[in-house]
C-alpha cells in the first residue's frame, strides 16, 4: 500500500539558499546531501541542470533545544532520498470553499409569489377556525450532537390557531416569538443554534434610533480580567469580547452611532530597577521613603507646598483624596526625616503648620515611563433600535392617590407617565368686554356673546350651547368664572379641531393645552412607559427584516408590565424564514486537549402545514402544505487547520520519534511542541508529491516496490514559494505545474 507522510510549514517559509544547517522551525527546504557547506546540506531551487539520479531530500526544521538531555528532537525532519527519476506524481489540493454556507429557508411568502404566503382560514365546512396547524422544525448536526441529543438531533413543533379577529401577521409574528423563547433540553436558548424572524411584506426600511457596533482590537491576554480592565473604563455601556485572533482580542460595545467613546488608554509598566540603568524612554524614581502628609488646603491643591519637605524627590508628590478641607498627600524623600526636619517643616507660618506627617515605608529604585498609549474604537454595522409602550395597572393608595411618585423612583431609568385614555380636556379662557366670538368645535361654530362680564357671558354660552355640542360631538362643555371647559375624545379637541375667533366687538379667548384624562376606575390607576427594544439590522431585502422585541420592566407590586401591541395589517403576506447558525469551537494552544474543534452550523429540516390531532395513535392528516422555499444549503469550509490536527501529531511521531506532552502545557512549551497549526480556521493547501521508494531491500525481491506521497500543507495566502519550489522539482522530472488556485 502507498504510504503518506505530512509535512507543516511554518508561515509558508521556505529556505532557497545557502545550507540547511539552521534550518527554523516548519521551515522548508530541499538539500543535496552530497554537498557539504559550511552551513549544512547544500539547499537546492533551481533544478534545471540537476543531475536526473542526483540523490535529494526534502527536509523540514525543528525546534531545537541545545540544553535538553534528549538532543533527538533537534534533527530536522525528512524524506528518504530521492532521485528526480524517482518522482511519479506531483499535484495540489485546494479549498473549495472559501465562504461558510448555511441552512436558509423561507416557509409561506417567497417576497414574490403572493400565492406561497401562509393564509390560515377557517374551515369552508364547519365556519370554525382551523385549529393546531403544525410546522414541524429539526434541527440537527454537530452542534445538536455537542449538547448530548440522541442521534444529534432535536425535534420541535410549531402550532398555528386563528381566533376571532386575528390576523395572519399577527399569528405569525407571535408565533415567531414564541420560538424565540424556546429553550433546548439542555437549557441553552434555541437563538443560539438559529435566526427565525417572520417574512411581511408590508415591512419597510428600517426606522428608529441608530446603533453602532462598536469595536477594540487590544493585545492582551483575552481573559476575563483583560475584559474586566475594558470594561473598567466604559461603565456606561456593556463590553463583550467578541473575537480574537493570535494575541489580539476584539471588544464591542453597542451604542447608538453618534455616541463617542474614548480611547482605551494603557499605561506603559514600571520596572524595578537592578544594575543597568533605565531603558530609553524610562525615567528613574530613586529610592527613598514614602510620607504621608494630611494638610489645610481647602480643596486646592498644594503640591508646591508639599515639595518643601526636605530632601523630597522630584515628580513623587501626589495628591490622593480629600477630606472636609483636609487634603491627603504623599511624597518621596531620599533619607529618612529627622525630628528636627518634621518640626521645622510644621513651624513654618502659614498652611504648613496644619501639616501631619506619617511615615509610610521607603521604596525601591524605579523606572517609570508615564506615557500612556491608546487605542481607538472603530465604527462597525450600523443597526437600529425602537421603543416598545407598556402599561401597568396598579390600585391606589390608601388615600386613593396616584402612585406615580413611588414607581418613577422605583424605575429612575425609565419614564414613568399616567396612562392616557381615549378622552382629553382643555380649556378656552374668554376675553374681552363686548360683542360676540365664535367657539369651533370640531368643525363647527358656536356662538359667544358678552353679556355683562366674563363669568356671565360663559354660564350663558354653555347654557344655550351644552346639550347641542354633547350631542352632536359627544363634547361636554362647563363654565367656570369665565373659562369653557372641554371634555372629549382626543381627537375631537387636539389643534385646530378647538378654537375662538372674533366676530364682532372684542370679545375673543386663549385656548389653553390638551390634557389627556388618565385611564383611572376600580380605585386603580393606569400608567405607561416605553423601554428600548433590541436592534435590528439591515437585510437584503425589507421583507426580511426583523421585528423589534423588548422586554418588560420588573414587575412592580407583583404586577406585570403588559406590552401595548400596534395595530396589525389583514392585507400582509406573510412567511417564516430559518437559517441556521455557526458553531465554532477554536481552542488556543493550551486548550486543544480538552476542547475539540468544530466549525460548521446546524442543519434544518423543515415541513408543515398540516393539522395534527392530539391523539398520537392518529396518523397526521395533512391540509395544505406549506411552500417552503431553499435560499441556500449548509456547506462547511474545506481544509481547515482543525481538522488536520491529528495528521500533525502523527507526523510528530513518525518523524520525531516523540509525541506531545498533552495536558503539560509547560514541557510544550519549553520543549517548542506547540503545534504549527496556529489558527485552527484558516485554510490549508495541500500540495502531495508521490515517489517511487525503488531502493535495494534485504527481502526476496531485492528491491522495494513502495511509493511514499508526502504532503506539504502550508496556509492559505503563504502558499506561493512552496508552489514555485515544487513546480520547479516537478519541471525537471517532466510533470506538468500545479496551480492552488486558477486564475
Amino acid at each position: 500500500m502507498p504510504a503518506h507522510r505530512d509535512f507543516f510549514l511554518n508561515k509558508g517559509n521556505v529556505l532557497t539558499t545557502g545550507g540547511a544547517k539552521h534550518l527554523a522551525k516548519g521551515q522548508f527546504a530541499i538539500v543535496d546531501n552530497s554537498v557539504a557547506t559550511a552551513t549544512g546540506a547544500k539547499v537546492v531551487s533551481n533544478f534545471a541542470t540537476i543531475a536526473r539520479k542526483t540523490k535529494l531530500e526534502m527536509k523540514l526544521g525543528v525546534h531545537t533545544t541545545p540544553d535538553s538531555r534528549s538532543p533527538h528532537n533537534a534533527r530536522p525532519w525528512s524524506s528518504i532520498p530521492f532521485s528526480v527519476e524517482q518522482i511519479k506524481e506531483l499535484y495540489v489540493s485546494a479549498p473549495k470553499t472559501r465562504l461558510q454556507k448555511f441552512d436558509d429557508f423561507i416557509i409561506g411568502y417567497d417576497g414574490i409569489n403572493a400565492d406561497t404566503a401562509l393564509d390560515f382560514q377557517v374551515d369552508d365546512e364547519e365556519g370554525l377556525p382551523i385549529q393546531d396547524v403544525v410546522l414541524d422544525i429539526i434541527l440537527y448536526g454537530d452542534p445538536i450532537g455537542a449538547l448530548g441529543m440522541n442521534d444529534s438531533e432535536y425535534k420541535f413543533k410549531v402550532h398555528f390557531n386563528r381566533e376571532e379577529g386575528q390576523t395572519n401577521q399577527e399569528i405569525v409574528r407571535k408565533a415567531v416569538e414564541r420560538v424565540k423563547g424556546l429553550t433546548l433540553p439542555t437549557g441553552v436558548a434555541i437563538t443560539e443554534y438559529i435566526d427565525i424572524k417572520p417574512v411581511d411584506s408590508t415591512t419597510d426600511a428600517l426606522a428608529g434610533t441608530e446603533y453602532a457596533f462598536f469595536k477594540l482590537n487590544v493585545n492582551d491576554f483575552g481573559d476575563s480580567n483583560s475584559l474586566g480592565d475594558v470594561q473598567a473604563q466604559y461603565p456606561l455601556w456593556e463590553v463583550k469580547l467578541t473575537g480574537r485572533t493570535g494575541n489580539v482580542s476584539e471588544y464591542t460595545i453597542l451604542a447608538p452611532s453618534n455616541t463617542v467613546l474614548a480611547a482605551y488608554a494603557q499605561n506603559v509598566p514600571q520596572l524595578i530597577k537592578e544594575c543597568e540603568d533605565c531603558p530609553a524612554g524610562y525615567d528613574l524614581i530613586t529610592d527613598g521613603f514614602v510620607y504621608s502628609i494630611s494638610i489645610e488646603d481647602d480643596g486646592a491643591d498644594v503640591s508646591t507646598t508639599i515639595d518643601n519637605v526636605p530632601g523630597f524627590v522630584s515628580g513623587t508628590v501626589s495628591k490622593k483624596g480629600q477630606k472636609n478641607g483636609i487634603g491627603i498627600y504623599t511624597v518621596v524623600t531620599d533619607d529618612k526625616l529627622t525630628d528636627a526636619e518634621i518640626a521645622t517643616y510644621v513651624g513654618t507660618a502659614g498652611i504648613q503648620s496644619t501639616a501631619v506627617i506619617a511615615l509610610l515605608g521607603d521604596v525601591k529604585s524605579v523606572c517609570f515611563d508615564d506615557t500612556i498609549t491608546t487605542t481607538a474604537w472603530t465604527e462597525g454595522e450600523n443597526c437600529f433600535a425602537s421603543t416598545q409602550a407598556y402599561t401597568l395597572q396598579l390600585r391606589d393608595t390608601e388615600c386613593g392617590a396616584s402612585r406615580l411618585a413611588e414607581l418613577q423612583a422605583a424605575y429612575p431609568t425609565l419614564t414613568i407617565t399616567a396612562a392616557p385614555s381615549a378622552n382629553s380636556t382643555r380649556n378656552i379662557t374668554l376675553t374681552g368686554t363686548s360683542g360676540t366670538a365664535n367657539v369651533n368645535v370640531n368643525g363647527t361654530n358656536y356662538l359667544a356673546t358678552f353679556t355683562t362680564n366674563l363669568t356671565t357671558s360663559a354660564n350663558n354660552f354653555v347654557t344655550t350651547h351644552a346639550a347641542t355640542i354633547l350631542a352632536a360631538k359627544g363634547v361636554t362643555v362647563t363654565a367656570n368664572t369665565g373659562v369653557l371647559t372641554f371634555v372629549g375624545a382626543t381627537a375631537s379637541l387636539t389643534g385646530s379641531a378647538l378654537s375662538i375667533t372674533n366676530a364682532s366687538g372684542d370679545l375673543a379667548g386663549t385656548v389653553g393645552t390638551l390634557t389627556a384624562i388618565p385611564v383611572t376606575g376600580g380605585c386603580q390607576r393606569v400608567y405607561q412607559t416605553t423601554v428600548v427594544t433590541d436592534v435590528v439590522c439591515d437585510e437584503c431585502s425589507p421583507i426580511f427584516l426583523d421585528t423589534f422585541v423588548s422586554e418588560a420592566p420588573q414587575d412592580y407590586d407583583f404586577v406585570s408590565w403588559e406590552p401595548v401591541e400596534a395595530a396589525f395589517d389583514e392585507a400582509a403576506l406573510m412567511g417564516i424564514r430559518i437559517t441556521g447558525k455557526p458553531f465554532i469551537l477554536n481552542p488556543n494552544e493550551w486548550l486543544r486537549d480538552s476542547v475539540p474543534f468544530y466549525e460548521t452550523s446546524t442543519r434544518i429540516k423543515v415541513a408543515g402545514g398540516y393539522i395534527e390531532e392530539p391523539n398520537w395513535s392518529f396518523s397526521p392528516q395533512y391540509n395544505n402544505p406549506f411552500p417552503v422555499k431553499i435560499l441556500s444549503k449548509a456547506e462547511d469550509r474545506d481544509h481547515l487547520g482543525g481538522n488536520l490536527i491529528g495528521k500533525a501529531e502523527e507526523a510528530m511521531i513518525y518523524f520525531g520519534g516523540v509525541t506531545r506532552h498533552k495536558g503539560n502545557e509547560f514541557a510544550r512549551a519549553i520543549l517548542g511542541e506547540e503545534s504549527l497549526i496556529e489558527d485552527l480556521q484558516a485554510q490549508y493547501v495541500d500540495y502531495a508529491i508521490t515517489i517511487l521508494d525503488d531502493s535495494y531491500s534485504q527481502g526476496r525481491g531485492s528491491r522495494l516496490d513502495q511509493s511514499i506521497t508526502y504532503h506539504i500543507f502550508v496556509e492559505v495566502g503563504e502558499h506561493q514559494p512552496v508552489e514555485n519550489l515544487l513546480n520547479a522539482l516537478g519541471a525537471r522530472a517532466g510533470l506538468e505545474a500545479v496551480q492552488a488556485f486558477a486564475k
